[in-house]
């Protein structure tokens, strides 16, 4: 191969490691960018499961003290439906003295009213009930309740009796209060759970991006680490031909300054033959060390 197609091919090849270098520093630049906003999305999604989690646990937190108010007031419910079953019984008691016309009748009616309510009751005071199913015989006691009322109408009503409806009255006017306060939490302690269910899936939605940044964050810093080490290999390889074409040129240069003397040697020697007078440097030519004029000539 000639110096001028060596010297080519080496230009060649410089200039592709030149473009090779340049498309891994605009690369390696992208990736310094990429990795640079990865961190930042990735501290920010962080920051936003922490958030969520804080609401996820204030919002657990708060339906378990909803919850727990709620079995409060069904106990105290219960407590409630208790007594008001002692004061029916004393009720009862009494009017079952009580001297009226067509008693029999209306002692049947109450007989058969008092069973069924008391069998309701005992059910929600010793079986253990839905809370559905104990509202529903809540609800099923008042209905009876107010057809025992219309039965008692006819019959004379002593301070007592009296006193003790008014205790029953107010009672079972607890029982409905506590009756509602219980359908609001429950409302409640729903709305808190459908809450609760949708943080949850937003938190495992921002947990599975987060694992995705992590991801590409690996991946992106391996590669840095892959481009810089090809750089670096490339810049090593790059001054490696820029050292040899350095050389191939001083060589040529070298290889045309002795085709100079060479012929500039000829030409004294033929001076020299015809005894003719020969110039300083022709004489160096001729009679000099001729590497060390070929050093003074580069």
């Amino acid at each position: 191969m000639s110096q001028d197609t060596a010297e080519e091919a080496l230009l060649k090849k410089i200039e592709e490691i030149k473009s090779k270098i340049a498309e891994l520093k605009l690369e390696r630049d992208r990736l310094v960018t990429n990795i640079r906003e990865l961190k930042s999305k990735i501290a920010a999604t962080r920051r936003r499961i922490g958030d969520l989690r804080n609401e996820y646990l204030a919002t657990k937190n708060n339906m378990n003290s909803v919850l727990e108010e709620r079995r409060r007031l069904v106990d105290e419910r219960r407590k409630l439906v208790e007594e008001l079953r002692k004061k029916r019984e004393k009720l009862y008691d009494i009017l079952s003295k009580v001297d009226v016309k067509n008693w029999d009748r209306l002692r049947s009616d109450i007989g058969t009213l008092k069973a069924r309510i008391e069998k309701l009751e005992w059910r929600i005071i010793t079986e253990s009930l839905s809370l559905e199913e104990e509202n529903r015989l809540v609800r099923e006691i008042a209905r009876l309740e107010a057809e025992l009322e219309k039965a008692y109408e006819n019959i004379r009503k002593s301070n007592e009796v009296s006193e003790l409806r008014a205790e029953i009255t107010g009672i079972k006017i607890s029982i409905g209060d506590i009756g509602k306060k219980v359908e609001q939490l429950t409302q409640e302690v729903t709305k808190l759970s459908s809450k609760a269910e949708s943080l949850r899936l937003e938190i495992d939605k921002h947990k599975k991006t987060l694992g995705q940044l992590t991801d590409e964050l690996s991946s992106s810093i391996k590669r840095l680490l892959e481009v810089k080490q090809e750089l670096k290999t490339l810049g090593e390889e790059l001054r490696k031909n820029l050292e040899e074409l350095k050389e191939l040129r001083a060589g040529r240069s070298r290889q045309r300054a002795l085709e100079i003397l060479s012929r500039k040697k000829r030409e004294a020697e033929e001076k020299a033959k015809k005894k003719e007078r020969l110039s300083f440097q022709e004489a160096q030519i001729l009679y000099g060390a001729y590497e060390d004029i070929v050093e003074e000539e580069e």
